[in-house]
């Protein structure tokens, strides 16, 4: 009896070995195929990915599920698509991709994705910032997501509407023109906010006295990104002010986050 039981505990202690060899090696094959991956846009000059936490549990929940349900998609039956699934994990994006497979090794996972144009354009996509990656194995297969996002700096209020003063400064500048006299209105910031986003709205914050106003709303992931009408406003006017007010949105349906701006044009 008593060698059975120093068997049985032998045993046991050789699976739990196992099983940690396992986790640890999925955990090296992640990294494994995030520094191919790298290796392989500098191969073209595309910025290197940034590994990106919140990313790898997403992909690693996602990996799970194919597994247990045995199904290799990106929307399994009661998920969310995958930008939600991003999203839930607290990333803010403004673009994002993923890319899903299964194999026998990191290598051929890899190898896979990199004979696969669509999945090959996601790996090499300039435009991404950073990457999450996760495997799970199950038997011999190995199921495994990749996922891709163009992360967003997270700002406030303020922030933003610094940093489409500065935008709108660079680009008159860039031009030749003078600056514009630039206002942070609390009363344009109040109405984004409350989503009533319609120029009749922001006209009401325009100064008074001005011979001339014009008013814009939109919404934009990051301040860099000007509607073509507003830039070319910007550059169409010789001089006067503006009032600007800016609020972020809640994410919509697909998991990005956008802020609702409403500018007022005086002269």
């Amino acid at each position: 009896m008593k060698f059975l039981q120093t068997a049985l505990v032998i045993g046991l202690a050789l699976v739990g070995i196992v099983r940690a060899q396992e986790i640890i090696s999925t955990t090296q094959m992640e990294r494994q195929i995030f520094d191919w991956t790298n290796q392989e846009r500098a191969k073209i000059k595309a910025p290197p990915l940034k590994w990106n936490d919140r990313l790898a549990i997403a992909a690693r929940l996602h990996s799970d599920e194919m597994a247990q349900q045995k199904d290799l998609s990106h929307q399994l039956k009661d998920e969310p698509v995958f930008t939600e699934r991003l999203a839930a994990q607290g990333a803010h994006f403004n673009s994002a991709a993923e890319n899903v497979g299964y194999g026998d090794d990191a290598e051929s996972l890899h190898d896979g994705w990199m004979h696969s144009p669509p999945h090959r354009a996601n790996l090499l996509n300039p435009a991404y910032t950073d990457m999450g990656i996760g495997i799970v194995r199950v038997g011999d297969r190995l199921w495994a997501t990749e996922d891709f996002a163009t992360v967003l700096q997270k700002f406030s209020s303020e922030d933003f509407e610094k940093s489409l003063e500065q935008q709108i400064a660079s680009l008159r500048s860039g031009h030749g023109l003078p600056p514009l006299k630039a206002n942070a209105s609390l009363e344009l910031r109040r109405i984004a906010c409350s989503g009533n986003a319609s120029p009749s709205a922001a006209m009401g914050a325009a100064p008074r006295g001005a011979s001339q106003s014009y008013a814009f709303n939109f919404t934009a992931p990051s301040p860099e990104q000007l509607p073509t009408t507003l830039a070319n406003r910007v550059l169409e006017l010789s001089g006067g002010s503006y009032s600007l007010g800016a609020c972020p949105t809640q994410p919509n349906g697909q998991g990005m986050t956008t802020y609702r701006v409403l500018m007022v044009f005086a002269r």
